[in-house]
């Protein structure tokens, strides 16, 4: 077996993202709905009958509130009823003996201002509530953390923020809304999406669509991938190279994408080796900057599904897919071994870790092609793309850049992830008709 090379021990200052407070408060609006609410119970309460108060709660549980989040209008815009403008979003957690509910919302939720994020009682009921004024394209997953009294708030982590991300992503789902995602870990969260978020119509299984084949297998270095094969193929395929695969192929469903894609034709039939991550230490030592892997999957992985896939030999054919840290792996595949690898897919690139940006000043990318997404509610790593996608086709490369109302979320990418393949992949004229893809 061809060596993997071994990882690179980095400093923690390097391993984790700059934690930058917003640069402004996340848009938390009063909802007139709640407000309605609270009217009514404190009217029962002043003509003390606890009877109408209690009756006045369960109604609006069984009614109003029995899927939420609710969205309303917002008073201050007059598109809102419209597919564009803005909406105000409640998020509403039931729960008579919580001593406070932390709402996270991916990106929206401020790691260094939690109190922020604390949701308010309606006084004498079990409803807590916290609203936003948030644009008709918006989408995000999310979740809540509450507090029983006596207890420590379980994302207070003495300022070691590892801890309250971990807490934070251990969020219980919203019981009252049926869209939900996964994260990184595997935990169901629920997902809000707005009237004009982008469509996500490749995403779920569908019946009588033809599926292809999904084989764990030991990618060179005896490292655990899997190979996804399409249902119909006859001349060799593109190959795309996917990082994060144990995620792929569980918490998120890529295969399923490519099945709806290539049914579709939105794009050719593809072969693609989904490369395991491994535990947290390796993913963080092998997709920093100084990891190494591009060099992996430029060279020994790329060699071996050319000898092992029916796939071409060509290197416009090669599509390295990754997010966040593995968006910048390859990102670095593409500027480092342009003769080996055509395209890159990359989706919220953690451009926080700069030597791309040297290596791409220096590289000749006539030829090759980017695909880089990034959302606006991302307040570090947004800035860093538009000049990053200007340098990338200062060196030649064909960049598409599109940026998306959310966060760094799966919520996000495992939709974004189609409209990318379909704008490396498929045909630019059917590309074009999707007004979302530059």
């Amino acid at each position: 077996m061809v060596p993997v090379p071994d990882p690179v021990v980095v400093p923690p200052s390097r391993r984790t993202p700059p934690k930058l407070p917003r640069p402004a408060p996340a848009p938390v609006v009063r909802s007139g709905v709640v407000d309605a609410l609270a009217r009514r119970v404190a009217a029962a309460g002043a003509a003390a009958d606890p009877t109408r108060s209690a009756r006045t709660v369960e109604d609006f549980w069984r009614t109003v509130a029995a899927r939420t989040p609710l969205v309303e209008p917002a008073a201050d815009d007059a598109r809102s009823p419209t597919a564009t403008g803005h909406r105000t979003v409640t998020f509403l957690w039931r729960d008579a003996a919580a001593e406070q509910v932390l709402l996270f919302v991916n990106r929206l939720t401020d790691e260094r201002d939690l109190d922020a994020s604390l949701m308010e009682r309606v006084p004498g009921t079990d409803v807590w509530h916290l609203s936003y004024r948030m644009e008709a394209d918006w989408r995000a997953s999310y979740a809540f953390v509450p507090r029983a009294p006596g207890e420590r708030a379980p994302w207070l982590g003495a300022d070691d923020q590892v801890a309250v991300r971990a807490a934070l992503d251990q969020g219980v789902a919203d019981p009252r809304n049926p869209r939900t995602t996964r994260n990184r870990s595997g935990v169901t969260q629920s997902v809000v999406e707005l009237p004009a978020a982008p469509s996500q119509h490749w995403l779920e299984r569908r019946a009588g669509t033809p599926r292809g084949s999904v084989t764990p297998c030991e990618a060179p270095g005896g490292r655990r991938a899997w190979v996804y094969a399409p249902a119909l193929a006859g001349a060799p395929t593109p190959l795309l190279v996917v990082l994060d695969g144990d995620v792929w192929t569980g918490a998120q469903d890529l295969p399923t994408t490519l099945d709806n894609l290539t049914a579709d034709g939105a794009v050719p039939p593809v072969h693609a080796v989904l490369l395991d991550a491994g535990d947290r230490e390796r993913r963080w030592a092998e997709l920093d900057e100084r990891g190494g892997l591009d060099d992996y999957l430029a060279g020994p992985l790329l060699d071996w599904a050319r000898a092992t896939l029916p796939v071409t030999d060509r290197r416009e054919d090669v599509v390295v897919v990754g997010q966040s840290l593995g968006a910048l792996t390859a990102l670095r595949a593409l500027v480092r071994h342009p003769g080996r690898v055509g395209a890159a897919l990359s989706q919220s690139a953690s451009l926080w870790q700069e030597s791309v940006l040297d290596d791409a000043a220096r590289a000749d990318l006539r030829g090759t092609r980017a695909y880089l997404e990034v959302g606006r509610q991302e307040w570090v790593l947004q800035p860093r793309h538009a000049p990053f996608a200007a340098l990338l086709g200062g060196a030649g490369a064909d960049v598409a850049l599109v940026e998306f109302n959310g966060g760094h979320d799966y919520a996000c990418w495992r939709g974004g992830v189609a409209d990318g393949l379909r704008h490396l992949l498929g045909r630019r004229d059917r590309a074009r008709n999707d007004s979302r893809l530059p």
